[in-house]
């Protein structure tokens, strides 16, 4: 978002322009507000293939990482050290292809799910690219076409949820019976209400994390379709969220990714801010338009895409 966009939009809307050009990472790098982490390592892909505007990421099981490279209609995947070992997609509508895929989930045995966003449709694949199966997302009465942003797995009870990002939605789906559940959702700014959803996560406990962008929030959802808590608002000081993008539950925490700030911050399930996301001496750390995030608890390892470098990044928690 452009700053001129707040032309003429008042004074509090300006004092928080004037907030946003003059914030710095280093302003939150009291220890009180900061979450160290271990280390870090930079992914891209190398030669002259390179990722391009990657949007969402996904951690299987053994740590091999997947980037949904949509830009290039394509998904990658690397090993747990970060080397390249294959890719998949092309543009088209056949199995096994894509049209602008942004968001990626992997399942507890390494099923893929892929938000195929221009065809309006999620595809599952094994953990080495082989197509399984696609659930096609059908047009409902007077809404707009389906547009499938990101996709969340809840294997506890067996349901995939589908964000449907022009209709403020959350859609969810029966993996046994292959069949659609009641939505979740519609346009607003109360409880269980969403103004464009982008991405989701889904916590231990079937607990449901939807990434509000205009909303400036996360909305956590329990299994039974329950309002739980509102994570973040509007603002750029720490625990606030001006553009948030990403989110990712890593051994009870909460991590939500800020794209316009660049800057990953720190939650509980409750919503309280614990702290923004720093280097091992404590620095906040510093990020280039931070999207999708991934997590692989067991490892105690985040990975955070950044959109405009072209990489993602891989960070140890301690």
């Amino acid at each position: 978002m452009k700053l001129s966009a707040f032309a003429g939009m008042g004074l509090l809307s300006s004092l928080l322009v004037a907030a946003v050009a003059a914030w710095s990472p280093t302003q939150a790098a009291d220890a009180s507000l900061t979450i160290k982490t271990r280390a870090s390592k930079v992914i891209q892909k190398p030669g002259s293939d390179p990722l391009r505007m990657p949007s969402d990421a996904a951690l299987g099981p053994e740590g091999e990482l997947y980037v949904v490279d949509g830009v290039r209609h394509r998904i990658v995947a690397f090993d747990s050290n970060g080397k390249t070992r294959f890719t998949w997609g092309g543009f088209g509508a056949s199995p096994g292809k894509f049209s602008y895929p942004l968001g990626i989930a992997a399942g507890p045995e390494g099923t893929l799910y892929i938000a195929d966003t221009g065809n309006r449709r999620v595809q599952a694949f094994t953990a080495e690219g082989k197509f399984l199966n696609e659930i096609r997302v059908p047009s409902r009465g007077a809404d707009r076409e389906p547009d499938i942003t990101d996709v969340g797995i809840d294997p506890e009870h067996n349901r995939l949820y589908m964000v449907d990002n022009d209709n403020h939605r959350i859609l969810s789906y029966d993996l046994a019976k292959r069949s659609f559940l009641p939505d979740l959702g519609k346009p607003g700014k109360a409880r269980l209400m969403f103004r464009f959803p982008f991405l989701i996560t889904v916590a231990p406990g079937g607990y449901l994390l939807v990434v509000e962008t205009i909303n400036t929030r996360v909305q956590v959802i329990n299994s039974r379709g329950i309002f739980v808590s509102f994570i973040g608002a509007w603002g750029v000081q720490s625990g606030q969220l001006f553009r948030p993008k990403g989110v990712a539950v890593c051994d009870g925490q909460v991590f939500v990714s800020d794209s316009y700030l660049g800057r990953v911050q720190v939650y509980t399930l409750a919503g309280k801010f614990l702290g923004v996301l720093a280097d091992s001496t404590g620095r906040p750390m510093k990020f280039t338009t931070p999207t999708g995030i991934a997590a692989d608890p067991k490892r105690k390892r985040i990975c955070v895409v950044e959109m405009k470098a072209d990489q993602v990044q891989c960070i140890d928690l301690i």
